[in-house]
């Protein structure tokens, strides 16, 4: 009987006003549920676990199976979905001849979104991804990528989920719970404070009665009611005693519907710590009631107007809520008036309000759904990069291939589609260094969709024609796209004023010999290669650069000081590996330049450039051990010289490699 399940019968019922509506449940465990159901609005039940219903599937050997790909709930000793209900989920989503399949539930999105029909696909979150369990997160956030939309409660929420999925924040829409409008309505004279909800410490009655108790005080005529059940019950009774306000806090128990007790009242209070939403907050006011509530994450500040509807305070301030409380028990006129701007602001949120908001969704859905996804991206022998994605469809307008990165509102370049779906991006743009996603973005609607590729989308091949270093402009600028992991297009930008090359790497047991072409910049008088320490940035080791003639220098690293810098033997924070990011410097006062591999169609030179890998072994001191150095201790109480440890050898790796950022680094590793 959770909101959940409340708001999408509403929804269900406020659609069917103008639309088909069916609501497909996976398993059927009561014969009518706890809040009412338009009776336009059909129901299927994929699997029927009543005992005595005359197609009951208790019987079906697959009913007590786990399913294979339906999400799993956690430590559960039997499924809460079955085989048999996930195999019935899969037959539905492919026979459906529905326009639309909206998910409420994470497992069922992460269903969904594999979904083989062309309807369009669609999900509400009415919880908050973030606090979602890490198995559930790490199926659900790719999953997003293949939905037509998403919805969130609260803008805040769709900000959170466009952080944690930067690739569908171009899909996400704000789609508050529907709460219809009510029949009861408080004449606001009872002297009754209501709260409603779960007997759980996130809902936190137990701060409620805390505050009550503090009105009691200062107002002994004046009752509070809390319906509900939960975990918490025990507790808060044994409280509620030890108070002695077994007579003014009642524990009303479970109460479905509970809105018509809301007419009893006058004042409702939600104290809850985190709060997605809050049904009860707006079928209160719609009751006709004020409302006092916590300033939960993230829905009570979305509903109520504080000082308009409702009073906000902040989370965990006992003596706040009770201030708050005694103020519209003390305040004939204030409460009336606040009650009334409830009912008021509850309309937005009741059905022809939900319906119309929700149809915007959904037309905006379709328009998008009708532009083009998948792009192909070839480069020219001058380096610029042509997107295609074919003839654009006339509700699509004018539009821009847009290249962002940062999520939204992070920097981005556009560049004109033409009506033939083409665009270029010219190799001397000038687009910053990095990774970009390409998406295409209509000018009007501001409709955007990210593209994406496959195997055969980016063609690259006379990118190896491409004449570096540049004649005009940054001596490096090289644009590669290519397919990411998750299907998407992007497009690495290498734009650099001065760049080293990589070239040969020779590798032996004493020395690693790098040759590089430097661009840019000429070599002067005490250049040199510095080693920073990825991780201690003061500890800089160098080595002298030659120059080699027509723009190609070298340099020669020396094994031993590589080994030697990693640490001396027996430190107690010496670190089993350390990493030596290079860097040139032309002249001495000049910046330093990454040793990088960028001038190349490879995106990823650690998984193809590698090189051997020496190990050096040295003779040593062997480390003190608990029992040598209590000896040594002892004999040097004695006056007695210790004896010397005896030799070991120690043995060290030396991995050269280039970084994810496509920078030389070397790495020694103590075996």
């Amino acid at each position: 009987m959770g909101g959940v399940v409340s708001a999408t019968q509403n929804l269900a019922g406020a659609l069917a006003e103008r639309h088909d509506v069916e609501i497909v449940a996976l398993r059927k465990v009561r014969d009518e549920s706890y809040f009412p159901l338009d009776p336009r609005v059909k129901v299927r039940a994929l699997t029927d676990m009543r005992p005595h219903s005359p197609v009951s599937d208790v019987d079906n050997p697959l009913s007590d199976k786990f399913p294979l790909i339906y999400p799993l709930n956690a430590g559960a000793k039997t499924p809460v979905v079955s085989r048999l209900a996930e195999l019935r989920l899969l037959e539905y989503f492919a026979t459906t001849d529905a326009d639309v399949v909206v998910s409420s539930s994470p497992r069922n999105t992460i269903m969904l979104a594999q979904a083989p029909g062309d309807f369009l696909k669609v999900t509400q979150e009415h919880s908050m991804p973030a606090i979602y369990a890490t198995d559930i997160k790490q199926r659900l956030f790719p999953a997003y990528r293949h939905l037509d939309a998403l919805t969130a409660l609260t803008p805040e929420e769709v900000a959170s989920l466009a952080r944690q999925v930067p690739a569908v924040r171009n899909r996400l829409a704000v789609m508050p719970n529907c709460v219809p409008a009510s029949t009861i309505r408080s004449s606001g004279t009872n002297k009754v404070v209501v709260s409603a909800g779960h007997l759980t410490d996130n809902k936190n009655h137990a701060l409620l009665i805390e505050a009550f108790a503090k009105v009691h005080a200062v107002a002994p005529d004046w009752t509070l009611r809390i319906y509900g059940h939960g975990a918490e019950k025990k507790k808060l009774r044994a409280r509620i005693e030890e108070l002695g306000l077994s007579n003014s806090i009642l524990l009303m128990g479970q109460t479905s519907p509970v809105t018509p007790e809301f007419g009893k009242a006058s004042i409702f209070v939600l104290p809850s710590k985190r709060e997605a939403f809050g049904n009860v907050v707006v079928e209160a006011m719609a009751a006709g009631l004020p409302v006092v509530a916590t300033d939960a994450d993230h829905g009570p500040r979305n509903i109520l107007t504080d000082g308009e509807d409702g009073l906000i305070v902040p989370r965990g301030d006992v003596e706040a809520m009770a201030e708050a409380i005694r103020r519209l028990v003390q305040d004939d006129e204030l409460r009336l008036k606040m009650a009334a701007a409830g009912i008021r602001n509850a309309e937005r949120f009741h059905e022809r309000a939900s319906r119309e908001r929700f149809e915007a969704i959904l037309e905006e859905a379709f328009a998008r759904k009708e532009l083009p996804r998948h792009a192909t991206a070839r480069v020219d022998r001058e380096g610029s990069v042509h997107v295609a994605v074919g003839t654009l469809p006339p509700s699509a307008g004018q539009a821009d291939l847009v290249l962002r990165k940062g999520g939204a509102g992070g920097e981005e370049h556009r560049f004109p589609f033409s009506a033939e779906g083409d665009a270029v991006v010219p190799w001397d743009a000038g687009v910053p260094h990095g990774t970009w996603e390409l998406t295409l973005a209509t000018r009007e609607g501001e409709r955007e969709v990210a593209l994406t590729t496959d195997g055969y989308g980016c063609d690259t091949r006379d990118l190896l024609a491409v004449e570096l270093p540049r004649a005009q402009g940054p001596s490096l600028a090289l644009l590669l796209p290519h397919l990411h992991e998750d299907g998407g297009l992007r497009l690495r930008s290498a734009l650099r004023d001065v760049h080293a090359e990589v070239g040969p790497v020779r590798v032996d047991e004493r020395t690693i010999a790098v040759r590089a072409e430097l661009w840019g910049a000429r070599v002067a008088a005490g250049a040199v290669v510095e080693a920073v320490h990825r991780r201690d940035k003061e500890r800089v080791l160098t080595f002298p650069l030659r120059d080699e003639g027509d723009g190609w220098v070298a340099v020669d690293l020396d094994c031993a000081t590589l080994v030697r810098e990693h640490g001396e033997h027996g430190e107690a924070d010496e670190e089993k590996e350390v990493i030596w990011d290079l860097s040139l410097r032309a002249a001495p006062d000049a910046p330093r330049v990454p040793l990088a591999k960028l001038g190349t169609d490879v995106l990823q030179p650690i998984n193809v450039f590698t090189f051997p890998r020496p190990v050096i072994s040295e003779a040593v001191a062997a480390p003190p051990t608990v029992l040598t150095r209590a000896v040594r201790k002892s004999r040097r109480a004695l006056g007695q010289t210790p004896a010397p440890l005896p030799p070991t050898r120690r043995r060290t790796e030396l991995r050269p490699y280039f970084t994810a950022a496509c920078q030389l680094a070397v790495k020694t590793v103590r075996l």
